[in-house]
């Protein structure tokens, strides 16, 4: 104890001498002759009886900010739809018109990439319909290029850590979801194969054309096709390749064409957004068990893979 005195003494003394130490320095002499450096500034006082823990208040989780669970129609929120705005200049930025004030409220963020030669505003179904949940959703024409969804997720996370931006603090920008149609499909595959954000990906009336476009992925996965449906091959052959790692639904909707994603299938595209990104497990017999809603019901056809 008085060795202990005697060197918070001596520290102190050396702290007065501004030759050696800072003057907003105290040292403290260790028995093996080392010294632990403290900040005056940041002592309220010293005590040489070691203080009781105090019980810190448990962390609370952070969860996300959605509402409705009919996915055939809108949800119960007005939201905002602006037009001309992202990183490509010409996108759409659907949102809640109240947004989250709190901080462990956060608001699920999507990115929707329309077909080729299709604009967000000839098919804005789905970033409509999940905005009136409580997403957050981007969509711009579509290129070929997963780079450019990549740079609109990076526009979002920008201005979730923008003091001034209206998104600050309110995106839970650690996983998000990325669908698309035809061309627009290609475009999110390969976003989710270069985005380690992407946490859940579908694709509607799409898929590579040397079909392989999956098989890097671990993410879910699903397929939405139909059996006059263009790029029907495009689908199954990326479906089934042997190579597939993730886990993987395929849907086919009977005799439906081309343009079923975006319209008729985007029911089954909002809810599979909802189990994998928002973690609602209700959603999974509907996809995963014969007579679900997305399972042989309705004309659905379905396979599955790597559960």
């Amino acid at each position: 104890m008085k060795t202990l005195l005697k060197n918070i003494t001596i520290a102190a003394s050396i702290v007065t001498s501004s030759t050696v130490f800072a003057q907003n320095t105290i040292y403290v002499c260790k028995k093996d002759g080392s010294y632990v450096e403290y900040a005056i500034s940041d002592i309220d006082s010293i005590s040489l009886i070691k203080p009781a823990l105090q019980e810190q208040p448990p962390v609370k989780e952070k969860s996300f900010f959605l509402y409705g669970d009919n996915v055939d129609d809108n949800g119960p929120l007005a939201f905002n739809w602006d037009e001309n705005v992202g990183p490509s200049g010409n996108g759409v930025v659907a949102y809640p018109k109240e947004l989250s004030n709190d901080p462990n409220v956060l608001h699920p963020v999507a990115i929707f990439c329309p077909g080729g030669g299709e604009t967000p505003n000839s098919q804005p179904t789905i970033p409509k319909r999940l905005a009136s949940m409580g997403f957050v959703v981007y969509s711009q024409p579509s290129t070929w290029d997963g780079n450019d969804a990549k740079k609109a997720f990076d526009w979002l996370e920008q201005m979730n850590n923008d003091p001034s931006a209206r998104f600050y603090g309110k995106l839970n920008m650690e996983r998000v979801a990325i669908c698309g149609h035809s061309q627009g499909g290609v475009m999110a595959e390969d976003c989710a194969n270069k985005d380690s954000r992407v946490a859940v990906l579908m694709l509607l009336n799409s898929g590579s054309f040397s079909h392989d476009g999956a098989t890097n992925l671990t993410i879910p996965t699903g397929f939405i096709t139909g059996h006059t449906d263009m790029a029907y091959d495009n689908a199954v052959g990326d479906y089934g390749n042997s190579a597939n790692k993730a886990p993987m639904w395929l849907g086919i909707k009977g005799n439906e064409g081309h343009g079923y994603g975006p319209w008729g299938g985007s029911n089954c595209c909002v809810a599979w957004i909802r189990w994998h990104l928002c973690g609602e497990t209700k959603w999974q017999k509907e996809f995963m068990e014969g007579g679900g809603k997305f399972n042989r019901a309705g004309g659905w056809e379905v396979s599955t893979k790597n559960w």
